[in-house]
Parts: C-alpha cells; structure tokens; sequence
C-alpha cells in the first residue's frame, strides 16, 4: 500500500501526463468551444484531486502549514487556480481561450512542483509513518469504490 504523500505525487505524475495529451490535442483546435471543453476535463479531474488532498493530506498539516505560512498559499492557488479555468469559460475568441487554458496548465504544473517540494516533505515530517499509510489506504479504499477506477499500484523505488 502507498503511503498518502506516494499516492497524491502519482495522481501529479498522470495529471501532467493528462495536461501533455491536451496540450497536443489543442494544437489542432479550432474554436472556442474545444478549448472550453478540454479545460472542463481538467476542472474535472483537478476537483477529484484537490478533494482528496485536502480531504487526506492537508487536513492533518493544517496547523503545521499555517505556521509556515504555507496554508494561505495554498488556499491562494487554488483560488487563483479556479480564477485562471472560470476565465476560459467566459470568452468566446478561440485565441484567447487557448492562451487561457496553455497558462492555466502552467500554473497548475508549478502548483504540484510547490506541493511536491513543500507539502509532501512536511507530510513526511511531521506525521507517522502509520497515519501516512492509514491515508494512503484511505484514498485507496475511496478510488476502489468509484466505478470504472483501477486500484493505485505503489510506485516503484
């Protein structure tokens, strides 16, 4: 079983995965729309993800991040974040959209890197072993019972 802070970077990992694929498929879009459509399959897939880190892994740091004045960062990206994806769906001009959706995917790319040098380490520093792994399996447990998922493979080392 993957421990929480293993678990989330793997989700980071198909996430940017999933952000490379759309980024190729918008090299051929030609409106609006496909853009529009192309970010709220991001927004759907950063939702489910946002959930469970906050649901698994910061609700355990939260204390440890506000002292670090990481929790207002974190909660400001998100906030900018879901700023960055609403302003897709508000224009109509193909270019726009586009620039939107390619910076959005930046910002969100940077997003991970902060969590992955920042959150995760504090995960590991300041919480057991044993709860980290309660966690991991947690986020397990919940994937197994949404229909369609795959069970999460521990990563290799």
């Amino acid at each position: 079983m993957a421990t929480i802070n293993e678990a989330l970077c793997l989700e980071h990992a198909v996430l940017r995965q999933v952000f490379d694929q759309i980024e190729r498929v918008l090299a051929g879009s030609q409106s609006a729309h496909e853009v529009k459509s192309l970010a709220a399959v991001v927004e759907g897939l950063l939702s489910g993800h946002a959930e469970n880190e906050t649901n698994l892994a910061h609700s355990v740091l939260d204390h440890v991040l506000a002292e670090r004045g990481a929790l207002q960062h974190l909660h400001q990206d998100d906030h900018e974040l879901a700023g960055r994806f609403a302003r897709i769906h508000h224009t109509s001009d193909s270019t726009k959209a586009l620039c939107l959706l390619k910076k959005a995917l930046a910002a969100t790319r940077e997003h991970f890197r902060h969590e992955e040098q920042i959150v995760f380490p504090a995960l590991v520093q300041n919480v057991q072993p044993e709860t980290l792994l309660v966690l991991g399996g947690q986020l397990e447990r919940k994937e197994k019972n949404q229909p369609g998922r795959q069970p999460r493979r521990k990563p290799k080392k």
